[in-house]
């Protein structure tokens, strides 16, 4: 693109090529920081809960362990609308330990995000 403005010798022209690139730099400006944001917008660890509920693989938890935290994790998820509880189950009816998969669900939605956060990614 440099090479072509260099070798415009009409103004108006010359003009024309200098806002095309203005606007190209703004574009990309633009496509940087939406990626930083999709980039740091879900945790890594809800981003995976994300992609498994994707890829339909399963997802075990205990109320010991991984109950308290995964807890937290899915009600993010849920309340930016990424995920859904299925129908008739809450977090409270989880019980000791099961598959997430029983209880929620991506939405298309969350398929989106994902779709979009892997156009970013080389």
């Amino acid at each position: 693109m440099s090479t072509i403005l260099t070798s415009v010798d009409t103004a108006a022209g010359g003009f024309v090529l200098r806002e095309v690139r203005r606007t190209q730099d703004g574009q990309q400006d633009d496509i940087d920081r939406m990626k930083f944001v999709f980039d740091h917008l879900i945790p890594r660890d809800e981003l995976q809960h994300l992609q498994n509920l994707a890829d339909d693989v399963p997802m075990p938890y205990d109320r010991g362990y991984t109950r308290p935290h995964l807890e937290a994790e899915l009600r993010r998820l849920a309340g930016v609308e990424l995920i859904a509880r299925k129908a008739g189950k809450s977090f409270s009816s989880m019980g000791d330990e099961g598959d997430v998969r029983e209880y929620f669900s991506i939405t298309d939605a969350g398929r989106t995000y994902l779709r979009i956060l892997q156009g970013f990614r080389p």
